[in-house]
């Protein structure tokens, strides 16, 4: 927005000619004067302001004075009147900007120095980050996500869209019929808030949210049958609702059960652990595929299924289904991290406390090759 701002120049003059040469019987008196003050005034690249000169009389006004800059690269000036002049910023450094009335013998004139400035720089804006999910999402961005980005200098803020056991077909009815439903979890400048009681539509204005992230309920993750129309409908409401034109949609692919999981939808996979993660590969594989305004894959899945292969074997998780509250939270939320910024999170060093070297650089090494691969388990013995 285009500042502004009266500048006026100070000039008190003795006994004056006109600027051309007047008659005898029409002298110009020395109380004929023209005011600017003050005579100095810095602003910003891009700035502009209006001079406006008080005249002691419309006499003087109406005399033909002549603007001038020492260099119209720094400072810009355009002539609207004997009224006013607009004087414009152009780049850093400093100009006189110089108003005189010329006569044969003498002169009616004053200077202005102009300091531009360069701007300052701006405040940048949070990442925001949006989770249209369920635990699974709670897993992995509600506790560690945050402070990864924080150790990276960037400010982020988070917001999950919470209901336990949310599957796409649950997600979308609440779109269409705007149900109230979700917990809003929010996590800013590392403080968590919980809102109950709100739609997607009002967590959806609550920010001008960056990335905004779907999945699947565990129970239907590795069935893509299950997946539509709803991953479709689900993704077209966003974008319709979306305050941001450069919103990336992402979907988060999440984790097969433990071996010895007692989920009652474990059985759907004939409680065979592998089988799940194919089936949630696959699906996710197809929603990307079927659905081009995804743009990122989260593959979460693939992470916790490369930690597995390591020292740490198949004890990702509390309950048989959901993550642990250490290691194995701290692995997806490492995949959330360098799958939005791009950044090699093993090359992040922040940690939990509650975590173990050894442990952190499992999960961090779990969730690069994952983001690398996100489709196949990478094999991690040698950790």
């Amino acid at each position: 927005m285009k500042k502004y701002l009266s500048f006026l120049f100070l000039l008190l003059a003795g006994s004056l000619p006109s600027c051309t040469e007047e008659p005898a019987d029409n002298p110009i008196r020395n109380d004929k004067w023209l005011i600017i003050s003050p005579s100095s005034k810095s602003l910003y690249a891009g700035d502009e302001y209006i001079i406006s000169p008080t005249y002691s009389s419309d006499d003087v006004k109406e005399l033909d004075f002549v603007w001038s800059v020492t260099d119209s690269e720094i400072v810009s000036i355009v002539e609207d009147n004997n009224s006013t002049v607009t004087v414009r910023g152009e780049k850093p450094g400093s100009a006189t900007i110089r108003v005189e009335c010329p006569g044969e013998t003498k002169r009616l004139s004053a200077t202005l120095n102009v300091t531009v400035l360069e701007l300052p720089p701006e405040e940048p804006e949070p990442l925001r980050i949006l989770a249209i999910g369920n635990s699974f999402s709670q897993d992995a961005v509600e506790q560690y996500l945050w402070n990864l980005f924080n150790a990276a200098g960037v400010d982020v803020v988070i917001g999950n869209m919470y209901i336990g056991g949310c599957s796409l077909e649950r997600h979308w009815n609440n779109a269409r019929n705007g149900s109230a439903s979700y917990e809003y979890r929010k996590v800013v400048n590392g403080r968590k808030t919980n809102t109950k009681n709100v739609s997607l539509e009002t967590a959806l204005d609550d920010e001008n949210w960056d990335y905004i992230s779907v999945q699947q309920a565990s129970d239907y993750s590795g069935m893509y049958e299950k997946y539509e129309p709803y991953l479709g409908n689900l993704v077209e409401y966003v974008l319709e609702n979306s305050t941001n034109p450069r919103l990336r949609l992402m979907f988060h692919q999440t984790w097969a059960y433990s071996k010895d999981s007692g989920h009652a939808a474990f059985p759907n996979y004939g409680k065979d652990q592998m089988l799940m993660y194919k089936g949630i590969v696959d699906a996710s594989r197809q929603s990307m595929t079927n659905h081009p305004e995804i743009s990122l894959l989260i593959p979460s899945g693939t992470a916790i299924q490369n930690g597995r292969t390591s020292s740490i074997g198949d004890e990702w998780d509390r309950d048989g289904y959901h993550l642990n509250t250490d290691y194995g939270r701290f692995a997806a939320a490492c995949t959330w991290y360098e799958t939005i910024s791009g950044n090699n999170v093993i090359e992040n060093g922040w940690k939990p406390a509650n975590v173990t070297t050894d442990q952190a650089s499992i999960a961090k090494n779990a969730a690069h090759h994952a983001v690398l691969n996100p489709y196949e388990v990478t094999d991690m013995s040698e950790f």
